[in-house]
This record gives structure tokens, sequence and C-alpha cells, in this order.
């Protein structure tokens, strides 16, 4: 006689690999204003600018 089987808990790898894309994503939406000055910075001094 068999014993019954225990329902398996859901898996966590799908919770986590969605956790750590949204984790990215929002890293990338607040380190995207401090890239875009480095840019712009970069910008003005190749112009010859030196008000920048």
């Amino acid at each position: 006689m068999r014993a019954p089987r225990q329902p398996k808990l859901p898996s966590l790898l799908p919770f986590v690999v969605m956790a750590l894309i949204l984790l990215v994503l929002y890293g990338g939406l607040l380190l995207f204003p401090t890239f875009k000055g480095v840019v712009n910075r970069q910008d003005c001094v190749a112009t010859g600018r030196t008000d920048c």
C-alpha cells in the first residue's frame, strides 16, 4: 500500500528571479539621472566650455 503524497510547496525560484529582475530595473531607474549628468558634463567639456 502506498503512502499518500504530500502536497509540494510551490517553488521559490520564479519569485526569486522576478525579485532580482525588478531590483535590477529599479536600480537602473535610480542610477539613470546620475549617468545622464555625467554624460552631459562630458559633452560640455568636449565642446570646450569652462562653465560646466
